[in-house]
This record gives structure tokens, sequence and C-alpha cells, in this order.
């Protein structure tokens, strides 16, 4: 494949996203989504805090921080030059995504030259997960872009005894560990393997120091991270609340988690519909089945051996949330080209014919697994935006949206409290509106909320709007 129409494949393929820029947050993940548009917006109205950052759903007190907030950042000084706008935002994170594609490429050519980069490139462009998330309001391609940038610099170390580009590739390695530092870790089996293939360990040795510096200023992150969540309020009154402060359990889950075949069941789903897609699998299965030869390549094993450590430690993320086998797209594109390679080596002229129907089904997939717009939460949004001043405090209540979801208080533009059905009572009401200044109540359902005959309740103002198209209405309490 000419240089040209490699470049021309790629960037027609990458311009499929232009038909879902659109300015709605959509599914899946929209509640990841939402917090991180939050991050933005706040960053935005009240100016740039990267220690800081803040949430809509703990009320008054706002700040809880995780993964440190630099792509956030990025996208809030483009709205400060140019006005709030999800369409520049969803620009700049597919730049962060082209920006992972562009590295991964390097690394590709870097090992196994430039056919089989060109292909994995284009293989990678149409996977699903990355067709719907190179587009969303979403952090992990940023992290993926370190990721890569580092991965590349550093093979780039070895191969020309480069203390420079050592250095560079730990620089790299400081926004990734602290953006998504899952999706960094793993990469450390692969770097060693090739060390030892190039012989260059004693060499490594007098530079390897450098890489203290994004395991420390992490751990300084970490140590921030958590003199900050621990000193969230103790709202134990309301269901499932926590502290950020040990995420132990979040991240890894029980040990008995991994012996559920159910859970199994839904990573090896994903993995055929979302992470190869349709349209790959016939050609990652006879790449996989060709691969003897490639096995040997220390780097693959080892990077495939890696992210299967990333997937057992990372268990629970990796069952609820899809994003989270982000990672897995480079390997399996780097598969599904060796299968196209083997195919072209085998009829060359069936390349194209391959590349199109890898491309077809897995955009006719994505077309009819993603991209879906959540328009009653938009509208309920919407409705307590223009029925409630800039600074109130509101308790939502819909359904099973918990105590951490943003979902409906990001799209009303306003700070408060999700407080799911099953958990209003009397108390959490009346405390949240005494105690810590909540200042409305929205209510979304079919009946007006129990409560209100309630003595404490029995007096408060409350309106009915109707949500076009639906059987539900939107109680809005003044209190």
């Amino acid at each position: 494949m000419s240089k040209r129409s490699f470049l021309i494949s790629a960037l027609l393929l990458l311009a499929l996203r232009a038909f879902h820029l659109g300015p709605a947050i959509d599914l899946p993940h929209d509640w990841r989504q939402c917090d991180t548009a939050y991050y933005i917006w706040d960053f935005f109205l009240n100016g740039i805090d990267l220690l800081h950052p803040a949430v809509c759903w703990m009320g008054g007190h706002e700040t809880v921080a995780l993964e440190f907030p630099l792509p956030e950042a990025i996208v809030a000084l483009a709205y400060q030059l140019f006005g709030e706008s999800l369409l520049l935002a969803r620009l700049i994170f597919l730049t962060f995504f082209a920006g992972a594609v562009y590295f991964f490429y390097r690394c590709i050519q870097l090992l196994f030259g430039q056919q089989l980069a060109q292909l994995s490139t284009l293989a990678y462009l149409v996977l699903p997960l990355g067709l719907f998330y190179s587009r969303a309001i979403h952090i992990d391609f940023s992290a993926l872009l370190f990721a890569h940038a580092m991965l590349f610099y550093y093979l780039k170390s070895i191969q020309t005894k480069s203390y420079a580009y050592l250095l560079l590739s730990s620089m790299l390695a400081i926004p990734a560990f602290l953006i998504k530092a899952p999706y960094v870790f793993y990469l450390a089996l692969p770097m060693l393997g090739f060390v030892l293939q190039q012989r260059r360990f004693v060499w490594l040795l007098k530079g390897a120091i450098v890489f203290a510096v994004p395991v420390g200023i992490f751990l300084l992150w970490q140590n921030h991270v958590y003199q900050i969540n621990s000193a969230a309020p103790d709202w134990n009154y309301i269901l499932h609340y926590r502290k950020f402060d040990n995420n132990a359990h979040w991240y890894f889950g029980s040990f008995e988690l991994r012996l559920s075949l159910y859970r199994w069941w839904v990573l090896l789903q994903r993995g055929i519909f979302e992470v190869v897609g349709i349209g790959g699998w016939l050609f990652f299965l006879w790449g996989f089945w060709k691969i003897k030869n490639f096995w040997r390549h220390s780097f693959v094993g080892l990077w495939i051996l890696g992210l299967a450590g990333y997937v057992l430690i990372f268990f629970n993320l990796n069952v609820i949330h899809n994003y989270y086998q982000l990672p897995l797209l480079a390997p399996a594109a780097l598969i599904i080209a060796y299968g196209l390679q083997q195919l072209q080596a085998w009829k060359a002229n069936w390349l194209w014919p391959a590349l199109c129907l890898l491309i077809g089904l897995n955009v006719v997939a994505a077309e009819q697994q993603y991209y879906q717009v959540p328009d009653l939460e938009i509208k309920i949004g919407k409705q307590i935006r223009d029925h409630t001043p800039a600074e109130a405090l509101v308790i939502v209540s819909y359904k099973k949206m918990d105590c951490r979801n943003p979902r409906i208080l990001y799209r009303a533009r306003r700070r408060g409290w999700s407080i799911e059905e099953l958990a209003i009572k009397a108390e959490v009401i009346e405390r949240l509106q005494q105690e810590e200044g909540a200042s409305h109540w929205a209510y979304i359902g079919e009946e007006a909320p129990a409560l209100l005959n309630k003595a404490a309740l029995s007096s408060v103002n409350f309106k009915t709007i109707p949500l076009n198209n639906s059987k539900e209405s939107l109680f809005l309490l003044q209190f």
C-alpha cells in the first residue's frame, strides 16, 4: 500500500466520526461523560485548578479528585478562547485519539515495518469501541496518547542508545500515569522484553532512574487525592454514599468475582463485538492462527501477557465499564493486521475487499449499539435549569440514579445531590435542606412524592412540570 493511499484511507476512516459530533452526550456511559463535561464546565466558569476539580453531585462541597484533570483543563482553555461547545470538546478528544493512533503506528512501524504498521492503523481506526469513545467526552484516549508516545520514545531510545529519547519517554509517562495509571503500568513487561531482545539491559540501567520521576509524581498525586477525598463530608444517612479515600474494592473487586463465569462471559462478548468487532473476527482468528512465528517476538507475547494481568488486577472496573477494554484495541488491531497481511501474501487483490468488509461490518455494528441519546434526561435537565437559579443546590430523585450520578445535574448545570428513589426518606431531604443548604428538590415520577404529606414538607411550594411524550412529570419543590 502506497503512503498516499494509506494516508487518504486513514483520514477517511478518522472522518467517519463526523457523523456523531452532535451537541448531546450519548450512550453508553453518559455517566462518565457527564462527570468529565462538568469538570470542563467548572474550569471554564470558575478558573482552572488542577488540584481541586469539581463534581456536580456533592452539593456545595464539590471537590472530588480521581484522575488528574489535564485533558479537561485543555478543553476548558479552548472554551475560554472560543466559547463553550461540546462540538469543540469532541474535536479535542478526537485529536487525542488521533495522537494515540499516530504513536501506535510509529511503534508498530519501528518493531515490524511499514506494511504491518499501515494495516494495524487502519484496523485500529474501525474497532467499535474506538469508533464510539474517540469522539466521546471522555479522557481515556488522552491517557493512551501519552502511553503510546512514552512507549515509542522508549523503543527509539533502546534502538538508538539515546538518553535524550529515554528522558522524553519518562516525561511523557508523567501525564500518562497521572491521568490513568492502569493504562500504563502493564507496558513495563513488553518494554523489558524489548531491552533484553536488543541486549541493552546494562545501558538501560545507567539511565533507568529517570522513570522514578513519573512514579514519584504519581505517588504524590495519590497522596493529594487521599487528602482531598478524606476531607469530604460524613453523609452516612445517604444510601451508598462513601468518601473516595479508599477505592480498592471498586478498582479490584473481590477474588470471588474472578471465579464468576458470567463476568467472564460479559468480557468475552465485549471482546467479540466491541474490541475486535464482528467485521474483524475472521482476520483476527486467521492472524492468531498464523502468528506462531510472530509469537517469537518477545515484545508481542509480553504485551499480551501484561494486558492479561491488567484485566485480572482491575477486574471489577473491566466488568463494569466497557471503556476499560480500550487498551486492548492496540494488540487486537495488530493481530487483525497480521491476518490481513497473510491474506495479502496469499491473494494480493483480496486485500481491499477484505478491508471494506472489516470497515463496513464494524461501522454498522457500532451504529446499532452506540450513539443513543437519552432525550428524557436531557429534557429533565433543561426544565430544572429553566426553573431554578444558577446558584441553586438541587436534590434530584429519579429511579435508580444513586448518589454519585451526574447525568441530570450536569445537564441542568446545577450542583446538588442525586438521591435514588429507594433512598428517599424525610430525614435525608430535611438534613440536606437544613444542614447543607439544599434549595430545591426535583422529583421525577408519575405521581408527586409521598413525602409531601409529611408535616415538615406539607407547606413546601412545588410545581408540576409535564415532560412531553412521557408518563412522568417533574415535581419541583422549593424549600
